[in-house]
């Protein structure tokens, strides 16, 4: 019964309170378990289950189907005499589905005693794949940096000068230790890059999620053991790591959910008009930007909005003067065909097509401002597609909302019946992998519709159907940006 009931909210979302209620609305619902009564959560219970970390974080201060389902066998558990703590490491080690089904056998629920050492269930083996994945591309990212570093005369050092890439290796080398039961290893940068020396697998490193057959990275060496310099393999793994500016972007991803908690009740709202007006102003006068923020009542918004911003720096210009893309809005750059500029948004259709230095220029002052380079190629390059689709979807007078709940998905129609997200990938299976794992917040809408950049696409043959092909599901339609505009324009 109690795996039904659950089953049935699988869409739900609600803050903390409406989390509290419906988990004690089930529970009283329920009424016993293994012989005994459960008793209702307080709010009070729930948010020290959330501070145990018997409740996963909330998303954007939203709770989801696997907040309840923790909080309703959470409750089992401790009522059942397990210690808070031991109820969350089984917890979180656990996906939503399979708990529902342990609660539906009626009987006591697993403890962790009696687990052998280095033990991992299914869900735990997905984590430590993408734990030690993670790791070993940190790790080669932090070799190439500190051999860069080394050849300036720089010393390793463990501390605040560490390079943040060696840094997250450490963390996540550490987590797979823990998972699997063993005692943390490397808890330095010295012994660290020592270990590096020897080969990628369980025997050398002590982590049996490297010798799995689903691991990639198995018996290659990061650094030549005999001159003590990164080896080719990890030059090249160390490419697909992310750059700083995407950590500059997910700061300020965080920044901006920080300013619209200030809001209150307004919060999911301000995110969707700062998103979109910064995506539509790569190129904005300081009275323009005031008078968005005045009109909206987004005082508040102006720290974080004027941080998304510069003046007119050196390198914005091109033959002295501002040159402005007439598709997407943004800054061009000088091409490689003499005379000609061309626009640095891959997304952009105009990225392929170089105009003449004279057909465009804009004037710039003091007052101009651009955003920022990570604001740029993360914010506005790939919004030009979902401002296009939100913008086709409202043409057709469909209930559209831009970025619905924090960035649930990019744009959603129907009253949040369907949920559209963009990408822009280069490589369709790269795309497919990104899919495979999770499809974030994407999941929470009945129809679900992946929307490819039409400039992607064109520079990859059989891009859609490979994607398509890799795709490991059938719920997520996936297809490209223009066809789902067409698709907006027919809908009744």
């Amino acid at each position: 019964m109690i795996g039904n009931l659950l089953r049935e909210h699988r869409n739900w979302e609600g803050s903390l309170e409406d989390l509290t209620r419906l988990a004690s609305r089930l529970t009283r619902d329920r009424h016993a378990w293994g012989g005994r009564r459960l008793r209702p959560p307080t709010r009070a219970l729930v948010v020290d289950y959330r501070h145990v970390g018997l409740i996963a974080p909330a998303v954007g201060k939203r709770y989801l189907w696997q907040h309840l389902v923790q909080l309703v066998a959470g409750c089992a558990l401790v009522q059942q005499g397990q210690s808070r703590k031991d109820a969350a490491k089984l917890l979180q080690s656990m996906p939503p589905e399979e708990v529902v089904q342990l609660l539906e056998h009626g009987g006591p629920l697993p403890s962790l005693e009696g687990i052998p050492s280095g033990y991992l269930d299914v869900a735990d083996q997905a984590r430590a794949l993408v734990l030690a994945h993670e790791a070993v591309t940190m790790l080669a990212a932090g070799l190439v940096d500190h051999f860069k570093r080394a050849k300036t005369g720089q010393a390793l050092i463990h501390g605040a000068s560490l390079s943040v890439w060696l840094r997250g290796a450490l963390s996540r080398l550490a987590s797979l230790q823990v998972m699997h039961g063993l005692p943390v290893q490397h808890d330095g940068a010295h012994d660290l890059v020592a270990q590096a020396r020897h080969p990628i697998s369980a025997r050398a490193w002590g982590i049996p999620a490297f010798d799995w057959p689903t691991f990639h990275y198995s018996g290659i060496r990061l650094l030549d053991p005999a001159v003590r310099l990164p080896t080719l393999d990890c030059i090249d793994i160390a490419r697909h790591v992310s750059s700083e500016l995407d950590m500059q972007e997910q700061q300020a991803f965080a920044q901006l959910n920080t300013m619209c908690d200030q809001f209150g009740s307004r919060g999911d709202e301000v995110y969707s008009l700062v998103r979109e007006f910064i995506v539509r102003h790569p190129i904005v006068a300081t009275n323009d930007l005031k008078t968005f923020q005045d009109t909206h009542n987004l005082q508040l918004a102006a720290p974080f909005m004027a941080s998304c911003y510069e003046g007119v720096q050196p390198h914005h210009l091109v033959a002295n003067a501002l040159h402005c893309c007439a598709s997407c809005g943004m800054p061009l750059v000088a091409s490689t065909v003499e005379g000609h500029v061309s626009c640095r948004a891959r997304q952009c259709k105009a990225f392929d097509a170089p105009v003449l230095l004279a057909a465009t220029h804009r004037s710039h002052g003091k007052e101009t401002l651009v955003a920022r380079p990570h604001i740029l190629v993360y914010w506005c390059g790939p919004g030009q597609d979902e401002l296009a689709l939100y913008d086709t979807a409202v043409a057709a007078s469909l209930c559209a909302a831009l970025y619905p709940a924090r960035d649930a998905c990019d744009l959603s129609t129907d009253g949040d019946v369907v949920g559209i997200d963009v990408k822009s990938h280069a490589s369709p299976f790269f795309l497919a992998d990104t899919l495979n794992r999770s499809l974030g917040r994407l999941e929470l809408f009945a129809k679900k519709y992946v929307a490819v950049n039409d400039q992607a696409i064109s520079r990859y043959p059989g891009y859609l159907e490979t994607v398509r092909r890799e795709v490991a599901r059938h719920d997520v339609e996936i297809t490209s940006v223009a066809a789902l505009k067409q698709q907006l324009k027919a809908r009744p």
